[in-house]
């Protein structure tokens, strides 16, 4: 019985290193599974059990075997198409749920508990839509999903797989498997659900040359080294970056990946630290947070003993880096090995699988200072007007194997260098579209590029972000549908968001929310903050703190404030990847379901 698939060998190995992408993920697994059997695979880091982290390595050879016995699994009980949801919790059981099902002709859909902390209507929403006839959970899930499934009208009890019970005692199961018929790279792998920062969350489409061709770009983006990088995440699995970082390309590469949950970094930031520590050729992402979170977090006594000068890259990404958090953490940590070049700003999304861009090996990031006026006006300068104010803007580096290009978004016109507009993208990792969302998929995929030149004509991905492009560097200033215009100019929210939070000692930082609202006089901005909270009892200070964040945004912006509201701490509205959600608070400022901070007295 052929119970084995993979053609790859070292040399075809370094071939597709060389450019070609003709395998898929499982295809590589199966490959290191038989070149490093006893090499480890995954270590997932337990803090749930012990404060001080309980070590729980899987091999490559123990996940071959465990993958297979699920790939039987999963065969006996779907279709060539079906989708296998994973509602599991962040460890090695998530890894080997997503290569098991990699394995078989069904369709991934990479999900979460339902347990998961203010996110349930959104999984009530995915499961749904996706409509899976499988559900991969672990043993002390599982109950609790299928009491989801059963409120919910999920898959029944018998087609709902506790992973954690196929790990051992299944050889037979697992020596059964046989690579499935018609699996190729142009079929479906999975669907890679948005956080719905813009809109409500939809399932991208990914084909398993989508998945094989990005995990190349981020291979050769990060210049990472086959079979001896080590990459650690603590960013959920269930989003894109996560789940690349996290396991793709450790598979890919034949690597370790090291995995925390992200409320063991919350809890205690110095966990990611720790892990990252002392490991060859390593390589990390978070978001611009969370690299100003450890600064704060991590006292001064707990970095002795760090050792980052193995450390190829620390990618940020997600949201707008701030050129003080790169500098902040530089200056806290290079002492323990941290270099600026390994400082490494990316951009991309799951629309194109995760990555489009990042900081070239080697380059320090690229910060430059624009006139803020002109940039209201959509033309990036760095000449500053006579009394004008500068704003910095930090590249997310060069796109990788992939073009990029700045359109207009009505006309569809490439624009250049120099002006901002719309993020186009266009390349073999660009997805199909989004599940069952016909018209979603003709407004963002395949678009038509006008005046295109030596660019492809068709293909482009839209992505709804603004940018610009700056001597081959990518430049992301915002989100369309984020953006406010107030008196014919654009005003970026993260921008206002900046100003305001250092208007006061009671806002709390990078949790703040601005967005225009309907006036008589026409669009007017409002922020929404949070208050810190350490700061006390700010009952007494709501005018002077409103003064101080209109004071400002006029000063530093030359735009009026129509309105200030503060906010209990945790009460502005967040993504699944812990973005905030402007759409949604404007929402609830004009339901005026908002949880204010009283007045004293009131």
């Amino acid at each position: 019985m052929n119970t084995t698939h993979s053609s790859l060998t070292r040399a075809s190995v370094e071939d597709l290193l060389a450019g070609t992408d003709d395998a898929l993920l499982a295809e590589y697994f199966e490959h290191w599974a038989k070149v490093q059997p006893e090499a480890n695979a995954v270590t997932y880091i337990d803090y749930a059990t012990n404060r001080k982290g309980d070590e729980i390595k899987v091999s490559y050879g123990e996940l071959d075997v465990w993958t297979r016995a699920l790939a039987a699994k999963i065969m006996q009980i779907t279709q060539p198409g079906d989708r296998v949801a994973i509602l599991t919790p962040q460890g090695t059981g998530y890894y080997a749920a997503w290569v098991g099902a990699l394995r078989t002709n069904t369709i991934n859909v990479p999900l979460y508990a339902p347990d998961m902390p203010g996110q349930g209507d959104r999984l009530q929403a995915v499961v749904a839509d996706a409509a899976p006839t499988v559900i991969l959970t672990t043993s002390d899930k599982l109950e609790l999903v299928k009491a989801f499934c059963a409120e919910h009208g999920g898959p029944a009890d018998d087609q709902i797989i506790a992973v954690d019970e196929y790990q051992t005692g299944h050889e037979e199961l697992a020596a059964s498997y046989v690579w499935p018929e018609g699996l190729g790279l142009d079929e479906v792998a999975y669907l890679q659900y948005t956080s719905g920062s813009t809109r409500t969350p939809a399932g991208v489409v990914l084909t398993h040359r989508n998945l094989t061709k990005n995990l190349l770009q981020l291979i050769r983006g990060h210049g990472l080294h086959f079979q001896q990088a080590t990459c650690i995440s603590w960013l959920p699995l269930f989003h894109d970056m996560g789940l690349l970082l996290g396991i793709g390309g450790p598979v890919l590469g034949g690597a370790q990946s090291i995995l925390l949950d992200p409320v063991a970094f919350i809890l205690k930031p110095l966990r990611w630290l720790q892990a990252v520590s002392g490991k060859p050729h390593a390589i990390t992402s978070a978001p611009n947070f969370a690299y100003d979170y450890v600064v704060k977090r991590v006292k001064e006594a707990d970095r002795e003993g760090l050792d980052f000068s193995g450390t190829e890259s620390w990618a940020n990404g997600a949201e707008p880096i701030l050129p003080s958090t790169l500098d902040n953490f530089l200056e806290a940590f290079g002492p323990n090995g941290v270099r600026r070049e390994t400082l490494r700003p990316t951009y991309g999304l799951a629309e194109a699988t995760v990555l489009i861009s990042v900081t070239p090996v080697g380059e320090e990031p690229t910060i430059v200072e624009v006139d803020a006026m002109a940039l209201q006006q959509g033309i990036v300068t760095t000449e500053i007007s006579e009394g004008g104010r500068s704003v910095p803007l930090v590249a997310s580096g060069e796109a990788v194997e992939q073009y990029a290009v700045i359109a207009d978004p009505d006309t569809r016109e490439n624009l250049g260098e120099g002006k901002v507009g719309e993020i186009w993208a266009n390349g073999v990792n660009i997805g199909q579209g989004y599940w069952k969302k016909p018209a979603e998929t003709e407004a963002l995929f395949g678009a038509t590029l006008e005046n295109e030149g030596d660019l492809p004509k068709e293909g482009w991905l839209r992505t709804e972000d603004l940018g610009v492009i700056l001597d081959g560097k990518i430049f992301v200033t915002g989100r369309i549908k984020d953006l406010i215009i107030v008196d014919g100019r654009n005003i970026y929210p993260h921008d206002i968001e900046f100003t305001v939070e250092e208007a006061h000692d009671a806002i709390a930082q990078r949790r703040l929310a601005s967005f225009s609202v309907p006036t008589e006089s026409g669009e007017a901005m409002v922020v929404v903050a949070e208050r810190y909270r350490h700061s006390g009892e700010v009952g007494d200070q709501l005018d002077e703190i409103a003064r101080a964040a209109s004071k400002s945004v006029s000063e530093q912006h030359s735009v009026a404030l129509h309105d200030f509201v503060l906010v209990e701490p945790d009460s502005i509205h967040r993504t699944s990847s812990g973005k905030i959600a402007r759409k949604a608070t404007r929402a609830s400022y004009l339901e005026g379901t908002l949880q204010t901070v009283k007045a004293s007295g009131a």
